[in-house]
This record gives structure tokens, sequence and C-alpha cells, in this order.
């Protein structure tokens, strides 16, 4: 799943702000160099054109001098005449440079400072003098002789002030341009500071980062560990290619009973585990789970490896589990199975006991056969077969006891005791006693190798003794059920209606006494005489009073320590009377001798469930004690097998109502609780 933008932002937020400052940072200096640079190139323009202002200024004057002394002579002048020109041009071009008049006001010289523009200005005013001297010259086709001497005379007088004026300006210009480099190495040696001190910043970030991240990750891989180190069951995953993952649960080796490095092909896994038949099965169902079309429902139907009996090792024996179960999610990415994650559970001891549940439920529906079987016969023909029996395998035990150690005498007694048990056998038979004949039947496969040895010894006699006590066991088992059959039979039938019930009630009360593990005795009373009662009360009797008899025991009767602490016998006491009146009602109590009931305990109970604290706070103690009659309601905090529901009152008090029965209860907190039904004679 991908993180949502908002969280990326905030996870890489200084990291990137640190990129944006640096980006900022360089393109600052970009800019700045970009400009600087462009003003130290105008710096440099204008100390080139203020250091030719001086030769400018030299050429001129020579010029000048030159022109007179060739018109003196008479000599032609017509090249000192082209000379002072091109000085002159090149001298007012250079100063036009200067001035800005080539470009404008927004020219190089209108960036000029206040001190260069003032030198600029005092060089201009020192020139004037000298370019209206010698425009005349320069303008006439043959300059007069007043006007050159005019010229020369304003050019020598000034010319060393105009060139000091241009040294000046050179001078300043240069110091002015070696100032903006100055500024512009400090600028970048301050932006290189910033970006250096930016770039560790990232890379510190970036450090940090990726420390914490591999902190994380090295944490999710040590819960991983612990967890696969933990689970019973093997986990690992297998990609498409048929590869084990690198992860894997510690367990996985101990089920497979054999070291599975990552990268193993589950085919070559497989196929030292599984018959051919189930390999080719869970290469094809692998396949399926590849395909995304496929329903999970009808995958998990299709499983073959749910149940599977892994195959012998070469020795024929097998260390570790027997039978495996695989389970098989799939990795979805995009939609698509990127890989199956894979769950080995071992299910030997689930498979060996649905055996033995399943050989238990033979052995005891091949002995309720017998027993039926045995209802089916003549007793005297199966007492006198238990007789006989028993007297066979106690001779067969005798001769074990006595046999001496030889070959011979063991052959003896081996076939003595195969004649014995076929015997035995065989009359179990004709009685329908399967059961016994089957045991017998066992007996002789275990006895007919050994007729057979030569070779016998005391050791070979062991499983014979071992199967005679368990074939007594079987005859024990059908002669107790005839003694049951026949003490009922003989038993006489009682005519008191409440004989049975109090037999019940005794009963119930010492099994959850010893369920709760507390200690109780019982006591009915009932009358000798036996009350004339319709089947009706009765039926309601036989329901209602082992309701009320658990709930003694279960809420009434205290724990033997807490009976002891209160000072109370460590035995408590649950009597159930019964009593008549000349009317005919009936009347019946059970009281028990413990905690008894407080509304307090009462009140607390309904705070703790959540009743209104309004409502539970103003209730009378009659309807504080009507509240243990309601369904679902019960003062034990913990269900159990007898209490904690909240059902029995409720049950019983339906059941009064339905058998026209007034229910009373009385209560003394550590003292006593007894409920009393009375039942109204019938009309």
């Amino acid at each position: 799943m991908n993180p949502q933008p908002h969280t990326w932002l905030g996870k890489y937020r200084e990291l990137l702000a640190a990129i944006a400052l640096f980006l900022v940072l360089d393109l600052g200096v970009l800019i700045f160099n970009t400009y600087t640079s462009h003003l130290i190139e105008r710096d440099t323009a204008h100390i080139n054109t203020a250091g030719e202002l001086r030769v400018y200024s030299q050429q001129l004057t020579k010029a000048l001098l030159t022109l007179r002394m060739e018109m003196q002579s008479g000599d032609s002048y017509q090249t000192s005449q082209a000379q002072l020109s091109e000085s002159y041009s090149a001298f007012s071009t250079a100063l036009q440079h200067l001035q800005g008049l080539t470009l404008g006001s927004s020219g190089p010289g209108a960036s000029m400072d206040p001190q260069s523009r003032e030198l600029l200005d005092q060089l201009v005013e020192t020139w004037e003098p000298i370019n209206t001297g010698v425009l005349p010259v320069l303008n006439a086709a043959t300059p007069s002789a007043w006007d050159v001497d005019d010229a020369v005379n304003r050019a020598v007088t000034r010319n060393v002030r105009l060139m000091q004026l241009a040294d000046d300006l050179t001078r300043h210009l240069e110091a002015q341009a070696v100032s903006r480099a100055a500024s512009l190495r400090y600028i970048q040696l301050g932006a290189i500071f910033l970006a250096s001190l930016n770039f560790f910043f990232i890379v510190f970030k970036f450090i940090r980062r990726l420390l914490e991240s591999d902190r994380q990750i090295e944490a999710a891989r040590q819960e991983t560990r612990e967890i696969l180190d933990t689970v019973r069951e093997g986990l690992f995953l297998l990609d498409r290619d048929g590869h084990l993952g690198i992860q894997q649960s510690r367990s996985l080796p101990e089920l497979f009973g054999r070291p599975v490095a990552p990268g193993l092909k589950f085919d070559e896994l497989i196929a030292q585990l599984l018959e051919p038949e189930q390999q080719e099965a869970a290469r094809d169902y692998i396949d399926l789970l590849f395909n995304r079309k496929v329903k999970p429902a009808l995958l998990e139907e299709l499983n073959p490896l749910r149940e599977v009996t892994l195959a012998a090792g070469q020795d024929g024996r097998r260390k570790g589990p027997t039978h495996l179960s695989f389970e098989f999610t799939q990795v979805l990415e995009q939609g698509e199975v990127r890989a199956l994650l894979v769950t080995v559970f071992d299910i030997s001891r689930q498979m060996q006991l649905a055996r033995d549940l399943a050989g238990a439920e033979a052995r005891a529906s091949s002995e309720v056969e017998s027993l039926l079987a045995v209802l089916d016969q003549d007793p005297a023909q199966v007492r006198d077969f238990l007789k006989s029996g028993e007297d066979r395998l106690g001779m067969v035990n005798q001769a074990l006891q006595d046999v001496q150690p030889e070959a011979r005498a063991y052959a003896e007694l081996i076939n003595f005791a195969f004649r014995a048990i076929h015997s035995i056998k065989g009359e179990a038979g004709a009685l329908g006693l399967l059961e016994v004949s089957r045991q017998a039947h066992q007996f002789e496969d275990l006895l007919t190798p050994l007729r057979r040895r030569q070779d016998l010894t005391g050791d070979d006699l062991i499983p014979i003794a071992f199967q005679v006590g368990e074939l007594r066991q079987k005859l024990a088992q059908i002669a107790e059920v005839l003694a049951k059959v026949r003490r009922y039979q003989e038993a006489p039938v009682s005519q008191h209606p409440f004989v049975e019930l109090k037999k019940q009630i005794e009963h119930l009360a010492l099994k959850v006494a010893e369920d709760l593990n507390k200690k109780v005795r019982v006591e009915v009373n009932f009358p000798q005489q036996a009350p004339n009662l319709d089947e009706r009360l009765l039926r309601h009797l036989h329901e209602m009073l082992p309701q009320l008899v658990r709930n003694a025991v279960a809420h009434g009767i205290e724990s033997e320590a807490e009976r002891l602490q209160a000072g109370k016998l460590p035995e408590g006491t649950v009597r159930v009377e019964f009593a008549t009146t000349t009317e005919g009602s009936l009347s019946v109590s059970v009281r028990d001798d413990g905690r008894g009931i407080s509304c307090a305990r009462i009140r607390a109970r309904l705070l703790e469930l959540g009743h209104p604290h309004e409502l539970v706070e103003s209730m009378s103690e009659r309807e504080l004690m009507a509240t243990l009659f309601t369904p679902g309601f019960s003062l034990q905090e913990e269900a159990n097998e007898h209490a904690g529901r909240g059902v029995g009152l409720d049950l019983i008090r339906d059941m009064a109502s339905r058998a026209g029965a007034r229910i009373r209860l009385s209560t003394l907190p550590n003292a006593y609780t007894q409920f009393t039904l009375q039942f109204q004679p019938a009309s």
C-alpha cells in the first residue's frame, strides 16, 4: 500500500526544506555572480576607456605640436592634420562613452558612482577649452597659424591636468573593480560555506533518516524473527517460481523432519515428503492458486494438502510428525497473486485421536452389542459360561506360574492355553458375546505363531499373561452386568413416593459439592406415611427440588476456608423438609446454613450490571429479593457448570407458577437461606 502524500511530505519535510534552501542559495549565488561579473566587465571597459583618454590626449597634443612645426617650416602638414583628426575623434568617442552619450542615460556612464562622475566632470571641464581650440583647426581646410597656435597653447597648458584626471579616474575605476571582485569572492566563499553547511545538514539528516529507517527495519525483522521463532506452525512464502522465501518459522525443519534452505524449490521439498500421487496434485493446486480468477472458497475446498500422510524414510521410519496440513493464503499486489503464504500444521495428534476415537467407538459399540446379547440369553447359561471361562483362564494362569523353564514345557503350555481359549471363543460365539469372542480370537492370533516355534523362551510367555488378564476383564464386565440385572429384578418396589427423590437429591448435592471443592451434608426428612399425591405434583417436585438443592450448594454453602473463617463447621448442611397438612397441602423447604443473601450485595451487583443508580437505590428489600428470580440475574460473577448464568431461580419461579405453587424466600446474612414451596391440594 502506497503511503498518503501528506504522510510522505511530513516524513521528509526537513530534507525537502534543506534541498530547497540549497537550490535557492545556489540560484542566488548564480544571479549575484552574473550581476557582479557584468559590473566587473563594465568596470573593465571603463578602466580601458579611461586609460585610452590619457593616450589620446598625448597623441592630440603631439599632433598639434607637429602641425605647428610643419606649418612654420613650410612642410606638408596633411599627415599631421590627419593624425590630429584621428586623435581628436578617438578622444571624443572615449569621452562620450564614459559620459554615456552613445547609449543614452541607460549606458554604462549612468551607473557610475559619485566620485567617478565627479572626476569625469572635471575631465570634461578640462577638455572643453582644448576642444574649443582644436575644432577650428579641424574644420578648416587650411588652418590659420593663429588657430593652430591657440590650439597648441590650450593643449599644452591643459594636457598634464587632463592626463592626471584620466589617470585618477583610471585608478579609481580599478579600485572599484578590485572592491567588486573582493566582494564577489567573499560572497562566493560565504555561499560555499553556507552550501557546505546545508550539504552537511542534508547528509546528516539523510544518514539519520537512513539509520532510523535501518533501526525500524531491524526492529521489524527482530519482531518477525521472534514471531517466527515462537509460533509452532510452519510459516514461509512461496513465490511464483516455486521457491521458498528467506523468512521461515523455526519449527519448519522440525515439522518436515529435515533442514529447509531458503530458495529451495517446493517440488524438491514435497518430493521427499509425499507420495507421487500427492506430489502431482500439489503441483496442480499451486498452479491453480496463482490464478486470480479462481474463487478463494473453491480453492480452499480443492486443497489436496489439507490432510496428508508423510512418506516414511529410507529406513522405513520417520522422525517427527506423521501427518501435516498445508494451508495457502494468496498474497495480492495490485490485483495479482504475487506469492503464497503457506502455513503448515502438525495434525499427527489429531489424526491419532480420531483413530483412537473411532476405535473406542467401535469397542463401545461392540461392548454394547455384547451386553445386549447377554440380556437376550438365558442368564443361567451365561453364568455357566462365565464360570467355565473363568476356570479355564484360571488354569492357564496357574500353568504360567508353574511351568518349568524348558522349551518342551513351554510348548505344552501354549497348546493347553490354545485349547482353552478356543473353547471360550466357541461358547462366546454361540451365546452372541461378540466382544469376548473377538478378544479370544486375538488371543489365538498371539498363540498360533508360538505353537510353530521350537525355540521358545520364558519371555515369549509374557504377552500370554497379559492376554489372560484382558480376557478375564471382559468376562468380569459381563458378570457385573448380570449381577446388576439380577439385583434390579430382585429389588423390592418402594411404595413411598419420596424415596427415589431423596436418592436423587443426595447424589446431586454431593456431585455439585465435589465439582466446586466444597463439603456438604444432605438431610432429607419426609413423613413416614406417604401422602396421597397425584402424578402431576410428583413430576413438579422432581423438576424443582434438584434446582433448589443445586442452588443451595452452589450459591449458599461457602468454601471450607470461608466457613472456617466465619467460625462455622467446614462441612455445610442442606436440609430438605417435607410437611403435609390435614387439608392435604404439601410444603417443601430447602434450607442451607451458608452465607445467606444481603440486600446490599444484591444492590451492588445490580450496579455492576449497569442498572440505573437512582432506580437501584430506590428499591425496597422486597423488590431487591424479587430480582433474584429475574432472567439472567446472578450474584455469582463467574459462571460455572452449576451456577452463574441467572437461570436457576427464574426456572423455579416458572415451574412454581405452572404447578400452582407459592414460593417463599427467607434469609439471614452469614446464617442461612431457605426456599419454601407451598403446594395446594388438588381440587
